[in-house]
């Protein structure tokens, strides 16, 4: 007997029964699908009041030291310090002070050995990190909410009384050493880098975020303990939480920095000046790297929006996401490089953005022998990024690009994290997402028009790794440019 099951009448053409191996099931009629089954009205939508906003919460205790936090309905919370200090802070004489802090955060303190550090954070079953930038060092601790204390005292001890003991520093300057050498194997992040090294001259954001390797010897405990003396003060740290009440992270934060004194800020470093320049190291490789930068915008720039959707709109989206082929593949360079040359093996566009000053950068790889090729289609885009009109279609998709990406990056605690503790070190508040979503709506095509415009003004910078005998000039490149 065949299965069947029925429902009750509806109105219009209505499916009366529906059978389940029945031989008659051809001839019931088709039902379009925007006809209901059943005579219930649809079910109201549930009311978006019930779901509460989180808002970021800002406090400044008495000896300076920020702290913001933002809760969430997670188990989860990251907690971390940022810290305005980074290489660009630095001298020839400390020279790559900060990413050695980076690699020695987390070490030992004046209250405990590595060991009991390394056994402390296993046992909370945390995550740790640090990150050491030009103008920045993040420290973050991604741990269970129970466990905010214990973090919090953690973070006050690696970034306000660290023990750098000898076998310690002998150990990270071999990592140092390491780092320094894979360096290369990181296209992007090596283009970037001689980017910002060129472009600035080697001074202020032009400092190496890495140091040479025979300069290692000049990063005593004594250089890194008056580069943190210096920089390491209260008024210049902001404690940062994603994911921890407020009331609660203020408490713990008063516990654990409340009594280390006020101190002087920090001098300001000196005005960024970009000058552009190049860069060009000849390695044997099957593949070569293409570098064009130009000076973008900082964080306080009243373009920096703008900047951002350029960005998207010229190839600043990954082509292909987690569900496959994705959100770059309508930006300019891979429409007008990747769909249309076959020797181009990557083509991409990335910015960064500093306090005073910005590099907005695409990166172009290929085979040795089409580089030149590459090289001249990727100064032919982006003249043609500060003439060329843009079109209603491209510009909206960017944008609608750039607020997504937005806040689903956001919806991570450890980025949530550092987005707080980065813009309260920079504004002094924090700007939300969708006040930053506000401000992209308002982005027009003249807009973009003038910032492209703007930027490729600048002296360009350009750097080669790999095979540099076929990439055009820097005068030349220049030329096509102006």
């Amino acid at each position: 007997m065949a299965l069947t099951h029925r429902f009750r009448a509806v109105t219009g053409p209505a499916l009366r029964r529906c059978a389940w191996g029945a031989p008659e099931l051809a001839q019931v009629p088709g039902v379009p699908l925007n006809v209901p089954l059943f005579d219930e009205p649809p079910a109201a939508a549930p009311s978006t009041s019930l779901v509460p906003t989180a808002h970021a919460k800002i406090t400044t205790l008495p000896n300076g030291l920020k702290v913001v936090s933002q809760s969430d309905s997670s188990p989860i919370a990251t907690v971390g310090v940022v810290v305005n200090a980074g290489s660009r802070f630095e001298t020839a004489a400390n020279s790559g002070a900060s990413y050695m802090l980076q690699l020695l955060a987390f070490g030992s303190t004046a209250s405990r050995s590595s060991f009991r550090m390394v056994r402390q954070i296993e046992r909370l079953g945390a995550q740790v990190s640090c990150n050491a930038g030009r103008e920045q060092m993040v420290y973050g601790v991604s741990c269970l909410k129970p466990s905010a204390k214990e973090v919090v005292e953690i973070l006050a001890e690696t970034t306000l009384e660290p023990s750098f003991t000898e076998w310690e520093l002998a150990e990270k300057k071999a990592f140092y050493a390491r780092d320094l050498a894979e360096m290369p194997h990181n296209p992007l992040q090596f283009i970037t880098e001689k980017i910002h090294t060129a472009g600035y001259a080697g001074t202020t954001l032009g400092m190496p975020l890495l140091c040479a390797e025979k300069k290692l010897a000049n990063l005593t405990p004594d250089v890194l303990g008056s580069f943190m003396e210096t920089h390491y003060t209260p008024s210049n740290m902001v404690l940062a939480a994603a994911g921890v009440e407020h009331d609660e992270l203020v408490a713990l934060a008063k516990e654990a920095f409340g009594t280390v004194p006020a101190a002087a800020n920090a001098s300001a470093p000196a005005t960024a000046k970009y000058v552009g320049g190049e860069y060009r190291e000849v390695v044997d490789s099957d593949v070569t790297h293409f570098g064009l930068g130009f000076e973008g915008v900082g964080w306080t720039d009243p373009d920096f929006v703008p900047a951002c959707v350029l960005n998207m709109l010229m190839g600043g989206g990954a082509s292909f996401s987690a569900g496959g082929p994705g959100k770059g593949m309508f930006s300019r360079l891979y429409l007008n490089v990747l769909n249309k040359y076959a020797f181009a093996i990557n083509a991409t566009t990335s910015t960064a953005v500093h306090s005073d000053s910005g590099v907005f950068l695409v990166h172009g790889t290929a085979a040795a022998g089409h580089i030149g090729s590459l090289a001249s289609v990727l100064v032919e885009e982006m003249a043609a990024m500060g003439s060329k009109p843009f079109q209603p279609d491209e510009v909206s998709r960017a944008k609608n690009q750039l607020k997504s990406s937005l806040h689903m990056n956001l919806e991570s605690s450890a980025i949530l994290f550092e987005d707080l503790g980065r813009q309260v070190a920079t504004y002094g508040k924090r700007v939300s997402a969708d006040e930053l979503c506000a401000q992209i709506d308002t982005v027009t095509a003249a807009k973009l028009a003038q910032v492209a415009a703007r930027i490729v003004k600048s002296p360009p910078t350009v750097v080669v790794y790999g095979d540099i005998t076929a990439v055009p000039r820097y005068d030349l490149i220049a030329k096509n440019l102006a």
